[in-house]
Formats: structure tokens, sequence, C-alpha cells
């Protein structure tokens, strides 16, 4: 990814601030970057719910809205309730936190999310364990990631997950699509190897072969 001084890269997610009434875009309207064409100018591709590519614009970078997935603050791990005690969910919440380690209780809620996920058998032809069991050597090798895009990498990884634990008709695809592009771009990142960064790739191709995802390596920048 190229990065620029308003920080758009690659595949990031923007929106447009203003309508295109020429080309029948909307103020609001949800694109990918996947071309820089100039400083502070960009290829975005306009895609419907079916992954449908609708229309291809060059665009400059005062008419784009850069959309995140992350807070610019880590969450507090202390659970606040509101109101007069109505808040059942948030004080089981807190109360399981109370006395218990938080790795712990964030890999129980993993492996109950995992075994919700096995009764699903099928998923286009493929076993969502074995779907599971790829995103998990992802994040192995995302450990190893510099600090400074390895949560970008993490949430790519974590919105796959979710996706694919949805039932098949309502998994978003062109998100999962989007998702597994950016994982792939990241591989060409980096100047010095990273060990499994070959693994890493093939594995989300694998991903995207047992979604019937098609999936292209991009080249380096």
């Amino acid at each position: 990814m190229l990065a620029t001084p308003n920080k758009f890269n690659l595949l990031d997610i923007v929106a447009l601030k203003t309508p295109l009434s020429e080309h029948n875009l909307l103020a609001g309207q949800v694109g990918t970057i996947v071309e820089i064409l100039a400083p502070e100018v960009y290829e975005v591709e306009f895609s419907d719910d079916d992954g449908q590519t609708y229309a291809m614009q060059a665009l400059p970078a005062h008419q784009l809205l850069k959309l995140h997935y992350k807070p610019l603050k880590t969450m507090s791990n202390n659970i606040n309730q509101f109101g007069k005690g109505d808040n059942v969910a948030g004080d089981k919440i807190q109360n399981d936190f109370k006395g218990a380690n938080i790795g712990n209780f964030a890999n129980e809620v993993k492996d109950n999310a995992r075994q919700q996920a096995s009764n699903f058998t099928q998923t286009s032809g493929a076993n969502i364990s074995e779907i599971l069991q790829l995103i998990g050597n992802l994040r192995q090798t995302a450990a190893q990631f510099p600090p400074e895009t390895r949560d970008e990498i993490i949430i790519d990884i974590d919105d796959v997950e979710v996706e694919i634990q949805k039932p098949e008709k309502e998994r978003n695809l062109p998100k999962l699509k989007k998702r597994l592009l950016a994982l792939l771009a990241a591989v060409t990142l980096f100047a010095a190897p990273i060990a499994g960064m070959t693994d890493f790739a093939n594995n989300v191709m694998e991903i995207g072969n047992k979604l019937n995802i098609e999936l292209k390596l991009p080249s380096g920048k």
C-alpha cells in the first residue's frame, strides 16, 4: 500500500462527501480505493451487495471520507452500567470480569463461537471448522507484523471470522472479499520478509477458495 499525506491507502473503504449526480452517485456512497492514480487522486470502485461493480471513478482526496473500524482508544476493561439496574447484559459481563483472567475470558468466548459455528456443516462445499483453522493460522502470523499495521490486520481477520459464522444466506460476500483482499495487500507492505508470510498469503487464498470468492494477490508497490 502506498501511504499519502491524507492517510488514504490502497483498499481503504471510503465514502463520498458530496453527491456526483453526473455519475449517479449519492453523498455517503461507499466504495473501495483500488488504485492510487496521483498524489491525492484515487480510483474508487463502487459495488452493490452482490459484489457487482456499478461505478469506477477517479476522485480527489477532498471528496472522500475514510471509514474506520476501530476506536481511537482501547476500550477499558471496566464496563459501566447506566440507569437503575436494567442493563442485564452489562451486569453479567461486568460480573464475569471480576476475579477472572481477561485473556481466558476472551478465549472462552472465542471457543463458544467456534462451537456454535460447528453447527454449520458446509459453506460453499467447505467445513466451517476448516476455515476457522485457517483463520487461527492467520492470527499466529499476524502477531509477527509491526505494531503500526498489526491492529488493522487483526481487525480484518476478526471481520472475516464474524462473517463466516453467520448463516450462509446472511453473509456479506462483498465485505468478505474486501477484507481478504486487504489481508493479501498486507503481504506486499514489508521490504523485510516475515516468517510464515508465504503461508499467510496461501491461507488467505484458501479461505477465498472455500467461500467461492475469487482473489488475486496484488503486485508489490
